[in-house]
């Protein structure tokens, strides 16, 4: 391979060889610019590292229209790939995460830690180098759009179930593609309506087709949960409850913790930056389909990255691994929620998804053969429930990314089983009820059925949409109903000092607090006398006690005397926040967002 000017091939030979390459061939069709990428390279355009598994791409040039960010403007992208004018007219993409930080933090092992992992933040979390997120539904994509050193327009994401574009390496655009003659000819580039001097130029990009592999058995990517201490005359009542019904709010916000294993790490080269784009386009693609619901409308949000720097950085993923390059699906994820039952450092969210390189098998009962074919698992209806008997979040999922964005679909149909949906043909879980999916054809290929490529597998059958309606609308998804990234003021008088957090569950829900340590602060958890499981509505009042001498102040368990001071100005012991405590926006919000209910509804599946 050639790696620059000291490398085996002078510079000449390379444009030789490109020159003779383009005079067969036009230019975009040219496949040879991998052989002169270097191991780096190739990983950051193809997520590969070897020749022979660089899937078919094209070379070709971009032009764009490039305006102040706006949402009355679009953004235009223009380029042609595999014989096919692609015009993009780009949305921005707002919410999907903080427009302060996109949380982010290392894992690594320690044995001297709790669980034996040790959580380091990560400097990169600052959104400047991000660059903007667009989406356009016509076309089905999600794209990012930022620039080099040079103040080039560089554009990353996927277009359609199959397309994804990459900017190439500076060193390969220089030494490269800048010597090869041919590049700015007219039928290399696109057709479009306005006229060509409007647009601008920026460096060629790669387009490469994505490779799909089949998914081939239909029940293997989900789970039931298990009943906690399901009293029967307890579920019998369900519907006579004590409390009013809340309807879900016209908008509901799944907060999503991304956790990129150490083969997802080693992907992306090892790269936070990287790393971080990857998986704001990547979730940027999931939004965008769940965007084509007409009702209920949902709005994927992250609330942060983790990114495993060891193969024991994920212990439940590592003690499930079958042979080289597969892991038991169905052995992992309970593992995993195991964990994070345990796990007090992380950042409030509503559903956890580690995302995986490797191979997902698995078994129809214990010591068979681990069969392949699964690319994702989750727990049906789990958004939000904790399953307190077998100490275990619910609301997780795994699913398999192998680059290239292979994993979008399978990230939107996992969310979906969490969310309430069975696949298209099955009826529902005992535990859920519901409309089930009875009524729509497995066949058909609808996002909650075979995975397939095709334009119905965009979309959501009406199955899956009444079954979203029902979960939504249920006692246990109320963790979603909060409007995400909200920094309200703290509250003069602190509600917790004057309710306990018994009281305060026999309010929402009639029942007892399941917990009384410092998760109640992010996440109370009461007991849901309907389903039988610790259900998360809310955080605890701020004032809450989460321990011997220690209160709830903004999420986190603190001892009374931290960052907050009497007000001795009423009767009864108030505390005020040292500053910001007037939020100007605040009056503008939801109702709903008064509440940051990042609960965890995980049942026990």
């Amino acid at each position: 391979m050639w790696r620059g000017l000291s490398g085996i091939f002078p510079r000449k030979m390379i444009r030789a060889l490109v020159l003779l390459c383009t005079a067969i061939l036009p230019f975009a069709q040219c496949h040879k610019i991998h052989e002169h990428m270097t191991t780096a390279e190739m990983l950051s355009v193809f997520q590969t590292e070897g020749h022979e598994s660089v899937p078919s791409y094209e070379v070709v040039p971009v032009l764009h229209t490039l305006h102040r960010r706006s949402p009355e403007i679009k953004q235009e992208v223009h380029l042609k790939a595999f014989g096919k004018d692609i015009n993009l007219y780009l949305q921005p993409t707002d919410g999907l995460f903080s427009r302060k930080q996109l949380p982010m933090w290392t894992v690594t092992r320690n044995a001297s830690l709790p669980d034996g992992l040790h959580y380091d933040d990560v400097p990169e979390a600052s959104i400047a180098d991000v660059g903007d997120i667009y989406q356009d539904a016509s076309s089905m994509a999600s794209i990012l759009l930022h620039q080099d050193a040079n103040g080039k327009v560089l554009v990353e994401g996927n277009i359609g179930s199959e397309l994804v574009i990459r900017p190439l390496p500076e060193r390969v655009i220089n030494e490269v593609v800048s010597k090869a003659e041919g590049l700015h000819e007219a039928h290399l580039l696109p057709n479009v309506t306005r006229s060509k001097r409007s647009l601008k130029h920026t460096n060629h990009h790669v387009v490469f087709r994505r490779s799909t592999r089949p998914v081939d058995d239909e029940y293997s990517d989900f789970t039931f949960m298990e009943p906690d201490h399901l009293a029967k005359r307890f579920r019998s009542k369900r519907s006579i409850s004590t409390r009013s019904k809340r309807e879900a709010p016209y908008v509901i916000y799944p907060e999503i913790l991304c956790i990129v294993d150490y083969d997802g790490y080693r992907l992306h080269g090892g790269d936070n930056v990287q790393i971080k784009r990857y998986f704001v386009s990547f979730w940027n693609g999931v939004d965008l389909r769940y965007k084509l619901l007409k009702g209920p409308k949902i709005r994927i949000s992250i609330a942060g990255i983790i990114i495993s720097r060891g193969r024991d950085a994920t212990p439940y993923l590592e003690r499930n691994r079958v042979g080289r390059d597969a892991i038991d699906s169905a052995a992992a994820l309970t593992d995993m929620g195991k964990y994070l039952f345990r796990e007090r450092r992380l950042p409030v969210y509503d559903i956890a998804v580690a995302v995986t390189k490797l191979d997902m098998c698995r078994r129809q009962y214990a010591n068979d053969v681990c069969n392949r074919g699964t690319a994702g698992f989750a727990y049906v209806g789990g958004a939000c429930v904790v399953n307190k008997r077998l100490e275990k979040v619910n609301s997780v999922a795994i699913i398999e990314d192998t680059g290239g964005f292979s994993g979008i679909i399978v990230a939107a149909h996992e969310v979906g089983h969490l969310l309430g949906a069975v696949h298209d043909g099955s009826p529902p879980p005992s535990y859920l009820g519901g409309p089930g999916a009875e009524k729509c054809r497995w066949e058909d290929g609808y996002i909650m059925s075979d995975l397939r490529h095709t334009e119905k597998g965009f979309k959501w059958s009406h199955c899956s949409v009444s079954s979203f309606h029902h979960f939504l609308n249920g006692d246990t998804a109320t963790c979603l109903y909060n409007a995400p990234h909200e920094d309200e003021a703290l509250p003069r008088v602190l509600p917790g000092k004057l309710l306990s957090l018994d009281a305060q569950c026999r309010k929402d829900r009639g029942t007892s607090a399941c917990f009384k340590d410092d998760r109640v602060c992010a996440q109370l958890f009461c007991f849901d006398a309907g389903s039988g499981y610790c259900v998360a509505y809310r955080p605890a009042a701020e004032g809450s006690p989460c321990g011997d001498g220690q209160y709830c102040l903004n999420g986190k368990c603190v001892a009374e005397h931290e960052n907050i001071i009497p007000d001795y100005t009423q009767n009864v012991p108030t505390y005020v926040r040292r500053e910001n405590v007037y939020n100007s926006g605040a009056q503008n919000r939801p109702i709903y967002a008064q509440y940051n209910n990042t609960e965890h509804r995980n049942r026990g599946r």
